[in-house]
């Protein structure tokens, strides 16, 4: 979800990958996605652009990563989306970022391109997101932190779909 220009897909083997499906709202992300993984990923990587909320539905999947995506949809709109989805998902795996720094973004020589998503983005408490992923039809079973050095910590919450 959010797969913007693909980071991390590198690290998929295709020899061991049927599919890797990548959402994103922004055509110019998923262009560059192409560009950089269609010839690794040929025929398996699908690209979608679509909104990410309640109305999007997926094929079924043993892993959906979210990763740094609930801060721009709200835990509300992200909970809604996986219970209309939990029959789909058999992993959903989300990284937030939990800011105690005075910015959402980092400061790099990118950032200026990201100060409009800096108004939409909210914090994560990863106690809410574990109960509104429960009454969507997910199990929370899994949670790591990764404190960064300039004051963010990165909170990973793996749910597992109670769907039989």
């Amino acid at each position: 979800m959010g797969v913007a220009g693909g980071n991390g897909l590198d690290l998929i083997n295709p020899a061991t990958t049927d599919a890797v499906f990548g959402y994103d709202i922004n055509g110019s992300y998923l262009r560059a996605c192409a560009d950089r993984h269609k010839a690794t990923l040929g025929p398996r990587l699908q690209l979608v652009q679509t909104a990410i909320d309640r109305a999007l539905r997926v094929p079924p999947v043993g892993l959906l990563i979210a990763n740094l995506i609930i801060e721009y949809l709200g835990i509300d709109e992200f909970a809604a989306f996986a219970a209309a989805n939990h029959h789909h998902i058999g992993t959903l795996s989300c990284v937030t970022q939990l800011n105690q720094a005075a910015s959402f973004v980092s400061a790099t020589q990118y950032a200026a391109s990201f100060d409009a998503l800096e108004s939409i983005s909210s914090d994560i408490d990863p106690v809410n997101l574990a109960d509104a992923m429960n009454k969507s039809g997910f199990k929370h079973v899994l949670t790591l932190s990764y404190p960064l050095h300039n004051g963010k910590t990165l909170i990973r919450q793996d749910f597992r779909s109670t769907a039989d």
